[in-house]
């Protein structure tokens, strides 16, 4: 019944966003493909807005009415036809919906087992949820503060409109991703031509491979990021002609991008240098001469505003918050190097060795594609004697790649703690992200260069003959079939490994945390004090995940785990908390629970005070 309930709050929410898309669409005359991301991210960035002044609840409410009234009233006045009709039926948009059904069935009952899920991303929706504001100082169980609170704001409001739940903030996720997936598909020119669309769909679900340290079970936003940006290269090209209709619907996703995380500013960076070329492009082929370039540079300007309100609003929400990333513009003239030369030196060198290994992922990936974009470009050129325009972009996707390479080892060196810079803690995850835009990139260039290639082109009317040949439509026919059953099966296996994970949540850690604990969705509790024991054989305990687990589960800010004592010291430590919670029924334990309460030192949770009569709890 609760699964029912759901995903009929669901289908209420995707409905008030198809009005607001039909809005967008009939009125606002903003391309099909760009319109759903341009609709999410500005939703996103309302809701965000909304919260720098503290009424999250009531722009959700009001966001989610507004929508379904837009719709109603489309429906009654017969303007609907406007935005929807029977072109939206195509095959790659039927694609779209089954793929996203796919993954939605999937991700619904899912839950969270990353890390970085329980230390940030995770709690601070769930906070939102449960508090209806953005954190503040006084937010004890939210350790990083100054992270942006870009796709948390969109994930709060699909939580607020579908209900709390892991799954539901991954379908959450999952909608701004494929929204921006669909306008990433606005590079083909002609829709009908389904060999681009596997072409570029076989991209698409290659990225799927090199995401798996980020894979969208979770909600690292590191897989988001180059999503966005490349959402935004579809915008600005999908506009081919209105190049003013293309900064207004760019405007909300380069916003976001910028409030996502601190690292979005680099790609909404490149976001920015393309829609600087675009304006430059509609500024030569325009006879008028129009303001393109000042156009851009306003809608550069405006972006920007949720980052400087962001910035404005952690200096005097925060002004002690030490965040490993903070937008502290004020304090980056005094940067304190905590590290020394033999350090900073190793560090370095890790760094250049890690990055060049092709055991790594996202180098093997950046190998890979380069290779197959330069193989590419010379069968157009000396087979096909075709002049296409992949090298200049893989070039400058290079160039792009070590830049953001350096600015990573920058971070490392200035910005990490000593101890997680030196094992290049995360390096992966922020690799990865750069690695993807340069595949999507890729794939996007490629497949504008082959669509720019064949000897017929299609405009709206169809003509008659579409192929040079019987031979020519052959192999469009094989190699389409070929490219699509390479892409399905990519995004099936993505899927089966997403449900094995799911299958096998049962032994992760948050799962037994959970069963101890339960889920717990009240106010933060900022009083009780928690000391979680575990044997750390899973470095559970050293690594930290253990705490993060329980504060999330809990939902309490002082939680703390043990893994190893002697009876004196422990009943001194102990003392100082009011519950003491056994994950895991070691001999150890129930040897000392057995001498100092009289238990079996089952797994459960222990009230301190009741448990041990000899422990004197210090007044709070």
């Amino acid at each position: 019944m609760a699964l029912l309930l759901t995903l009929l709050r669901l289908t209420a929410f995707l409905l008030s966003a198809v009005g607001y898309v039909a809005l967008a669409r009939a009125y606002w005359k903003i391309t099909p493909r760009a319109s759903y991301i341009f609709v999410f991210s500005a939703q996103a960035l309302i809701i965000y807005f909304a919260g720098l002044v503290g009424v999250l609840s009531y722009a959700a409410y009001a966001l989610f009415g507004g929508g379904i009234v837009l719709l109603v009233a489309l429906i009654l006045n017969k303007k609907i036809k406007l935005a929807y009709n029977a072109s939206s039926l195509s095959a790659i948009n039927l694609a779209f919906i089954a793929v996203f059904g796919a993954i939605t069935a999937s991700l619904i009952d899912t839950f969270f087992v990353h890390y970085d899920n329980f230390s940030h991303w995770a709690v601070v929706v769930k906070y939102m949820l449960v508090t209806d504001r953005f954190p503040d100082a006084a937010s004890a169980i939210i350790d990083f503060k100054s992270y942006p609170l870009g796709s948390s704001s969109f994930l709060y409001y699909v939580g607020r409109i579908v209900g709390n739940g892991e799954g539901v903030m991954l379908i959450g996720q999952a909608i701004l991703l494929f929204a921006g997936f669909y306008a990433i598909f606005g590079v083909i020119r002609d829709q009908k031509r389904f060999l681009l669309a596997a072409l570029l769909g076989l991209g698409c679900s290659t990225m799927a491979y090199f995401n798996i340290s980020i894979r969208i079970n979770n909600l690292l936003v590191d897989f988001l990021l180059p999503v966005l940006a490349l959402a935004a290269i579809g915008v600005l090209l999908v506009e081919r002609k209105r190049f003013f209709t293309a900064c207004l619907a760019v405007l909300p996703v380069l916003g976001l991008l910028a409030i996502v995380k601190n690292t979005g500013v680099f790609f909404a960076l490149l976001g920015y240098v393309f829609l600087l070329y675009r304006s430059i492009q509609f500024q030569n082929a325009d006879a008028k001469l129009r303001p393109f370039f000042w156009g851009a540079l306003v809608t550069i300007v405006l972006s920007l505003v949720p980052l400087i309100l962001w910035s404005a609003h952690t200096s005097v929400a925060f002004p002690s918050d030490a965040g490993k990333f903070s937008y502290d513009f004020q304090s980056i003239s005094s940067f304190a190097l905590d590290k020394t030369p033999d350090q900073i030196s190793y560090i370095v060198q890790l760094f250049l060795y890690t990055a060049t290994q092709l055991s790594q992922l996202p180098t093997l990936g950046f190998v890979i594609f380069n290779g197959v974009a330069i193989i590419c470009f010379l069968i157009a050129r000396f087979v096909f004697h075709k002049k296409w325009k992949l090298m200049q972009t893989l070039l400058l996707l290079d160039l792009a790649v070590v830049l953001y390479y350096g600015g990573i080892l920058v971070m490392y060196i200035l910005a990490m703690p000593l101890d997680e810079a030196l094992r290049l803690a995360g390096f992966d995850r922020y690799a990865s992200s750069m690695i993807l835009f340069l595949i999507g990139a890729v794939t996007m260039r490629l497949t504008m260069d082959m669509e720019n290639s064949f000897y017929q082109q299609q405009g709206d009317r169809r003509d008659y003959r579409a192929f040079r040949s019987l031979t020519s439509k052959n192999i469009y026919q094989a190699v389409t079939v070929v490219l699509s059953l390479a892409a399905g099966l990519i995004l099936l296996s993505e899927l089966n490994g997403m449900n094995s994970n799911r299958d096998a949540y049962h032994d992760t850690l948050p799962a037994r945390v959970s069963a101890l604990t339960g889920d717990n969705w009240h106010a933060p509790d900022n009083d009780t004090r928690y000391l979680f024991y575990s044997s750390d054989k899973d470095n559970e305990v050293s690594s930290y995940e253990l705490p993060y687990v329980g504060r999330y589960f809990l939902f309490a800010a002082q939680v703390d785990a043990v893994s190893q004592f002697t009876d004196d010291a422990f009943m001194g430590q102990i003392q100082t908390y009011d519950k003491f919670a056994i994950l895991e029924s070691t001999p150890a334990i129930r040897a000392y629970m057995k001498a100092h309460a009289n238990l079996p030192g089952d797994v459960g949770i222990y009230d301190v005070r009741e448990t041990f009569p000899e422990a004197v709890i210090p007044a709070k």
